[in-house]
């Protein structure tokens, strides 16, 4: 652990012996008494509001039936998958746990070892109490949203003298177009939740955060950019109209069966032969001798379009290509509902009668419904229900219905939908 001024023992000795005269001052000692100023500005306000430190009782904002919807409907929920693997996994193994707020300082979600997390819960600090300065007076994750800004609270420095056990670090979290505050990020536990290292690591997740977030705020104009940052040609099947877009951004109208050999030969890198393609194109009849004949005309089409070109014996599709299907199950693979959302323009060329693009389509339209169903939010799928292919999909409907806030305009749009349905 690296030390901080924050656990000197003289200095803690100072600040146990000011907060042991609280409960007799009608304000908090001075700075110059040697307690830091944002601790005893934070001190009088919390004096101000609740009187007295021995008596600041938890409230809880939500209950367990509430707290999975609210959950579902913050934009946390989107990017957990990286706020794991940035912080909640690290400080798990170092003991620590992290709480996620909303922007009013409630709980959402406290992660860590269940015995630590016991521990906390006898103070209060579990999922759905409410940590505003207003509620517990002065500690991390209330002080760093009054403030706007990264805190480190330290033993004694809380208000509650209930929590003098314990030390936090906490960040606000900002929208990434708005710049307002939309959650708080905290890590507590001993000393090692104050150390040096702690602020430093919250800081960049915030960051990380912050970006993961604008994908849920910015159209998506970087799908056909590879994993290594190099731009690929690449093919949207999904939506109403098949295209290619070529790695300088010239875009180009594809004609259906075109659109369903590419994706076909995409999706199946070790190749096809000509007897697999006929199968897989047509529900009846075909030869291969017609597949020749496309492929030649295909090969035309695409000849011009980055280093894409298409080897015989078998088909293989040879180059730096890309798709909004494979783009789509690599978002929902790592868990980013949003991400494959904005990707998702509808079913894969809906009006396909080819064996296996249906196979392809019905298996993406499956896995992109459920995942929505399973872990998304209001928003997110009323954006779905708002494609031509979901427009009537009930159990979506329902899930809109049961997500939203009352006052949701959407909610409203909703229910008149289902009416129409019957339902």
């Amino acid at each position: 652990m690296n030390s901080t001024p924050l656990l000197r023992d003289d200095y803690q000795a100072i600040v146990r012996q000011a907060h042991d005269n609280l409960a007799a001052l009608t304000s908090a000692p001075t700075p110059a008494l040697g307690v830091r100023t944002n601790v005893i500005e934070s001190w009088n306000r919390s004096l101000d509001r609740l009187r007295d430190p021995a008596g600041v009782r938890i409230q809880v904002a939500y209950e367990a039936d509430q707290l999975a919807e609210v959950r579902r409907r913050h934009p946390f929920h989107s990017i957990m998958g990286l706020l794991r693997s940035h912080l909640i996994e690290p400080a798990k193994e170092a003991g620590l746990l992290v709480a996620l707020g909303d922007e009013q300082g409630r709980l959402l979600w406290v992660e860590g070892e269940r015995a630590v997390r016991s521990r906390a819960e006898t103070m209060g600090f579990l999922p759905g109490t409410d940590w505003s300065e207003d509620v517990m007076g002065t500690s991390a994750p209330g002080l760093a949203l009054r403030t706007g800004s990264a805190v480190q609270i330290s033993q004694a420095e809380h208000f509650s003298a209930d929590v003098h056990s314990w030390s936090c670090s906490a960040v606000p979290v900002t929208h990434p177009l708005t710049g307002k505050v939309l959650g708080i990020i905290d890590v507590t536990g001993g000393d090692d939740a104050v150390s040096s290292i702690v602020l430093p690591l919250l800081n960049s997740t915030a960051q990380a955060a912050g970006a993961g977030l604008s994908k849920l705020y910015m159209p998506d104009s970087a799908g056909m950019t590879s994993a290594a940052g190099r731009t690929d040609t690449y093919l949207s099947v999904t939506g109403p109209t098949p295209e290619l877009t070529a790695p300088d951004g010239k875009r180009l109208a594809l004609s259906k069966r075109h659109a369903e050999i590419l994706l076909l030969l995409h999706r199946n890198p070790s190749g096809i032969t000509g007897s697999g393609l006929v199968d897989q194109l047509w529900p009846l009849g075909g030869s291969e001798v017609t597949v020749r004949a496309e492929i030649t005309r295909l090969r035309r089409t695409i000849e011009h379009l980055g280093d894409i070109h298409i080897d015989a014996r078998p088909y293989r599709l040879q180059g730096h290509f890309g798709s909004d299907v494979e783009r789509v199950h690599q978002a929902l693979g790592r868990g980013d509902v949003e991400t494959a959302l904005g990707l998702y323009r509808g079913r894969v060329l809906a009006d396909t009668d080819a064996p296996g693009v249906r196979e392809v389509s019905s298996e993406l339209e499956a896995l992109m419904r459920e995942s929505l169903l399973q872990n998304g939010t209001w928003q997110q799928l009323w954006r779905y229900a708002a494609l031509p292919d979901s427009r009537d999909d009930v159990e979506v409907l329902m899930a809109v219905l049961r997500l939203a806030p009352p006052e949701a305009p959407e909610r409203n749009a909703a229910v008149v939908r289902l009416e129409a349905l019957g339902r």
